[in-house]
This record gives C-alpha cells, sequence and structure tokens, in this order.
C-alpha cells in the first residue's frame, strides 16, 4: 500500500506541545488560563488574538520544530511497515515549509533531518500550504497515490475521507470526524494493527 503520514499532531502530539510550552508563556505575558485544552488551535485553547498567537509561535516554534519528540511507536511501525512492503510517503502542511527563501528552505531542511535523527524511513515528501492543507493534501495523496492517509487535522480528515481511507489520530480537536472511510486510533500500535486490517 501507498501510506500517505501527516506530522504534527500524526508523528508528534502537538496538543502536549501548545499545552507544555503555552500554558506558563500564557499566564505569565498575558494571564491567560487554558480555556480549551481540546482545541486545535492556540487562539481557542488560550482564548489569545491572533498578534498573541504570532507571538506565542515565533518564541516557541523553532523549539518544537527542532527538539520535539516523536510520538511513541511512531518510528519503530513505520520501520516495520517499510520492511513489509509499504510505501511511506510524508504529507505535511507545517509551517513555513513552502514558503520561497531561506525560511522555507531551513524550515524544510529541519523537518528532514528531524525524521533522519527519528529513524523515520518514507518514499517521499509532500510540503503542503498550511492555509490551505485539505486542498494540499488531497492533491499529495493523488499525487503518490495514497491508499490511506494518517492525518488528525478535521478539515483534512472530513476532505479526505470523501475520496479515500483516513487513519484518525484520536485527538480532543477531531472527536466530530466519523464515517466509513475512517479509523480512529490512539497509538502507533493501533495505526499498524488499522494498517494490516486495511492491506488485507
Amino acid at each position: 500500500m501507498n501510506i500517505g503520514i501527516d506530522v504534527d499532531g500524526v508523528l508528534t502530539d502537538m496538543t502536549d506541545y501548545q499545552l507544555r510550552l503555552g500554558a506558563p508563556y500564557f499566564k505569565k505575558k498575558y494571564g491567560y488560563e487554558v480555556l480549551n485544552p481540546d482545541a486545535y488551535d492556540v487562539r481557542d485553547m488560550f482564548g489569545c488574538t491572533d498578534e498573541e498567537r504570532k507571538k506565542f509561535g515565533w518564541r516557541t516554534i523553532w523549539t518544537y520544530i527542532l527538539r520535539y519528540p516523536a510520538r511513541e511507536g511512531a518510528s519503530e511501525v513505520i520501520r516495520k511497515l517499510k520492511s513489509e512492503g509499504h510505501r511511506i510517503y510524508i504529507i505535511t502542511g507545517r509551517v513555513f515549509v513552502t514558503q520561497r527563501g531561506f525560511i522555507g528552505w531551513l524550515s524544510r531542511s529541519i523537518l528532514t533531518n528531524w525524521l533522519k535523527r527519528h529513524k523515520i524511513p518514507y518514499d517521499g515528501i509532500f510540503y503542503c500550504d498550511e492555509h490551505h492543507s485539505a486542498r494540499d493534501k488531497l492533491a499529495g495523496c493523488e499525487k503518490h497515490r495514497v491508499d490511506v492517509m494518517v492525518e488528525d487535522k478535521a478539515e483534512n480528515v472530513r476532505a479526505l475521507s470523501k475520496v479515500m481511507r483516513v487513519i484518525c489520530f484520536d485527538c480532543g480537536y477531531n472527536q466530530e470526524c466519523e464515517g466509513g472511510n475512517i479509523v480512529r486510533v490512539r497509538d502507533w500500535g493501533e495505526v499498524e494493527r488499522a494498517i494490516a486490517g486495511l492491506a488485507r
């Protein structure tokens, strides 16, 4: 099978990052408490403005993309899938990856080095515009003839599941995602079992 895999929220725990770094930041700087720990975006998580969100992002994004760990089991499961003959395509709307110039190059380089450091093999990588990730992920899946996509963002799960099978990585912000083409998983062991079931 051709397997598409998202990065943020699937290979990493994005909610953990936002709460771990965001809670002390927004409390100290603005006096904000956590309003919704299950929100996808820090604006809804802390009730901050777009400008405050941007400041948090610039202060923490490099720590996140350089040093945040992969989810437990991700590397081992993906290596096993590769050894079984599946093809792995990283399809991501990570911040800055579609930008031209130095920032875009740096973001892409950091991601590929992060994948290498965490021993996550892949056959190809497709970069999506973070503001149009549903549209671009459909294009990436079509380009690489992806049979199943592992995704967490609700908007993307809904769009992709209209045309293909989606393994939805369970998060507080995607609980409404249901349907015949959607399989919900809570960890990478469950991803492995779901793919084994779909590959039969």
